[in-house]
């Protein structure tokens, strides 16, 4: 009898333990979400103060029992232009307001500049969207910044909202000037998730805590058409005068030149370099899937039948021969990112039946691209897009650069 009722308590011990931990994560989790609530009612409600002048706008925040803390100067903002010579002109500076709560297993949740994160520590997620807005056809872009009076510690329940100083210039910029965005932000990561969101991926020129960039800051170009777009016209320079041909090579007809701006690939390339270092060496007859190798020598063929294939090489393509057979009437592609150079020796082709599209080859602004012998063939997509063109150096990637 004394057994049975020691095993009684100890099973019931341990349900009550097991249930409290539960009781206190649901509680945990429940607050959290209000605060996220709270934060994005809060920034729409400091939106709508920005619209009225000399209106209080009263609103309640759950800030938990720690409080948030305000900052002014939390963050910051620079917009300007550059012509094609390179002159600059300021368009905009100054602050983003940041107003921040942290949870005690470090959870943050922050209003900055009209928009709202959640950061873990692992990862940011956009709970509420900046105002802003860009029109890459009409190249009008649209950057509301939001910055507070003072800093100030903000407990849980009502505050007053109330605009001081407005300043909504007609600022304009040349359409065929680059508009560069920077932002140095705790939440820089944010920031560039939204800006991809609003203008498209390759706007990134300088993406956030890479290379010697460990302050947080993001530097952005808009301006830029999408990279899918330059294999319209088939070739794309920045200036048609600059076009250069070699007597008595190559195809002597006139060449269309599409004179839209191309992002260079360089921070993509790098990021699926380091995302791909761990998968397997393509070898000379592969099927569908990613690969990874330092330097893409030999002869490859790629069955497609299945799905599509990736290389990404750290180094140079220099090979004899690429194919690839059963695209699927085109569903499937060979795609094929390079640090490095393309020095193609001999044949890079696919089916007749396929999409020209089916191999696409993508380098950096600093790749070339060599054909060695005039008798082999080509029959695919080359994107190397440089905004360091120099007429007195070749084409873009050197003066043995050739699309």
């Amino acid at each position: 009898m004394v057994l049975l009722i020691g095993i009684v308590a100890i099973g019931s011990l341990g349900l009550f333990v097991v249930a409290t931990d539960s009781i206190n994560e649901v509680e945990r989790a429940a607050e959290q979400e209000r605060i996220e609530q709270s934060f994005v009612q809060l920034s729409q409600s400091i939106s709508t103060s920005t619209l009225q002048t000399d209106v209080s706008h009263h609103t309640s925040i759950d800030a938990g029992e720690h409080g948030a803390i305000a900052r002014h100067d939390a963050a910051s903002y620079e917009i300007w232009s550059e012509d094609n010579d390179g002159n600059r002109i300021d368009l905009g500076d100054g602050t983003l307001g940041t107003i921040e709560y942290e949870s005690d297993d470090g959870t943050r949740v922050a209003y900055e500049g009209g928009a709202v994160f959640r950061e873990t520590g692992v990862e940011i997620r956009i709970l509420s969207m900046p105002p802003v807005f860009y029109d890459r056809e009409t190249s009008t872009f649209q950057f509301s910044a939001v910055s507070l009076d003072e800093g100030k510690t903000i407990d849980s329940g009502g505050i007053d909202i109330r605009r001081s100083n407005v300043y909504t210039g007609d600022l304009r910029y040349i359409q065929n000037d680059r508009l560069y965005v920077q932002i140095e932000s705790e939440y820089c990561l944010g920031w560039e998730q939204a800006l991809s969101t609003h203008a498209g991926s390759s706007v990134v020129e300088e993406p956030c805590y890479e290379g010697d960039n460990e302050d947080g800051t993001l530097k952005a170009r808009l301006g830029y058409d999408e990279a899918e777009n330059a294999f319209s016209s088939g070739l794309a320079l920045p200036d048609s005068d600059n076009l250069r041909t070699s007597e008595g090579k190559g195809n002597s007809d006139s060449i269309e030149v599409d004179e839209n701006e191309f992002p260079p690939l360089n921070h993509t390339i790098a990021a699926m370099a380091e995302d791909f270092k761990n998968k397997s060496e393509p070898q000379s007859a592969e099927s569908h899937g990613e690969f990874f190798t330092e330097g893409m020598t030999g002869t490859y063929n790629f069955d497609l039948s299945d799905g599509d294939a990736t290389v990404v090489v750290n180094g140079s393509v220099d090979t004899d021969k690429i194919t690839v057979s059963n695209c699927s009437d085109g569903e499937h592609s060979l795609q094929i990112y390079a640090k490095g150079d393309f020095d193609l020796s001999d044949d890079v082709t696919s089916p007749e039946d396929c999409d020209i599209s089916t191999i696409q080859l993508y380098g950096t602004d600093t790749s070339t691209v060599r054909f060695h012998d005039s008798s082999s063939e080509f029959r695919g997509l080359i994107y190397v897009a440089s905004n360091k063109f120099d007429p007195d150096d070749g084409l873009p990637g050197g003066n043995h650069g050739c699309w």
